[in-house]
């Protein structure tokens, strides 16, 4: 996984409980890292799912409310260096329908080695999308909160929900609809 995603989740755990939080958390989760990371360079992702796991028992939030707040602070950053790419889309559903083709491209770009996950339009209509999501590594929520953010970015209301009637085997499905 890369290193921006660890420097932001120190950045996230720091600006909402602040960075004794991060020095206790890194103290007492004995990762490889020690807690030191680079944007560029790529890290074990168990590393996340100890520091997350650590966090959410230290503040009793649920791991994936914590994943889904995570995903909303990472998605200005994201844009911030980015910008170029969402300079493209006008409206919310077009820049989440080009995440495979449009931004994972640019993304690789970027970072050559980056595993990403998948998205797969399902359907599509003027107020609507249904996606299917499939990582190696299970980050629905952090998904959900980028998306999310990607409504509020575009002054968009909307929802997302997981359809949980939709085979596991092949990915999660998220609808996102948006509120007119």
């Amino acid at each position: 996984m890369k290193g921006f995603i660890f420097t932001n989740f120190l950045d996230f755990v720091e600006k909402s409980h602040g960075l004794e939080m991060v020095d206790e958390m890194i103290l007492n989760t004995n990762i490889a890292s020690g807690g030191v990371y680079s944007a560029f360079n790529s890290y074990d992702y168990n590393e996340l799912i100890t520091l997350l796991t650590y966090f959410s028992k230290k503040t009793e939030i649920k791991e994936v409310v914590l994943l889904e707040k995570f995903g909303k602070f990472v998605f200005p950053y994201l844009i911030c260096k980015h910008a170029y790419i969402t300079q493209n889309y006008s409206k919310p559903l077009d820049f989440l329908a080009s995440i495979e083709n449009h931004i994972h491209i640019e993304v690789k770009k970027i970072y050559n080695d980056a595993d990403l996950p998948t998205f797969k339009i399902k359907n599509r209509t003027d107020n609507k999308l249904t996606l299917i999501y499939k990582s190696s590594r299970g980050l629905t929520y952090f998904a959900i909160g980028l998306i999310k953010e990607s409504l509020n970015h575009f002054n968009v209301k909307g929802s997302v929900i997981i359809d949980d009637s939709y085979d596991k085997n092949e990915g999660v499905k998220l609808d996102i609809q948006l509120l007119t």
